[in-house]
């Protein structure tokens, strides 16, 4: 299964679309996921793909392939860095296969 983190853009084939933050997460408990596309920005004044990824891995979630199809280049780098520092403090003992692919 694939999972399309987003709030605007419309959900590529062969994904389930998740709109916010807490549905991806509630989404990620009940399904496993082989793939998550994750835009950063979710909202104005919502979480955003960087809180998702933070809940992601306290909740000890894991996904083998993480895409991050969002515009903000900033934003993409606190995610890339979040799942790095993860792996460095042991919170993931499995590397994630990182892309960065616009949809």
């Amino acid at each position: 299964m694939k999972l399309f983190v987003d709030d605007t853009r419309p959900v590529p084939y062969g994904f389930l679309l998740a709109n916010s933050t807490d549905e991806a997460i509630s989404l990620c408990v009940q399904h496993h996921f082989d793939l998550i596309s994750l835009d950063f920005n979710l909202g104005f004044r919502k979480k955003t793909g960087l809180n998702f990824m933070k809940e992601f891995i306290d909740r000890g979630l894991y996904v083998a392939h993480i895409n991050i199809h969002s515009d903000d280049l900033i934003g993409v780098r606190y995610i890339i860095e979040e799942i790095n520092s993860a792996i460095i403090e042991g919170k993931l003992n499995k590397e994630m296969m990182i892309t960065r692919i616009s949809y």
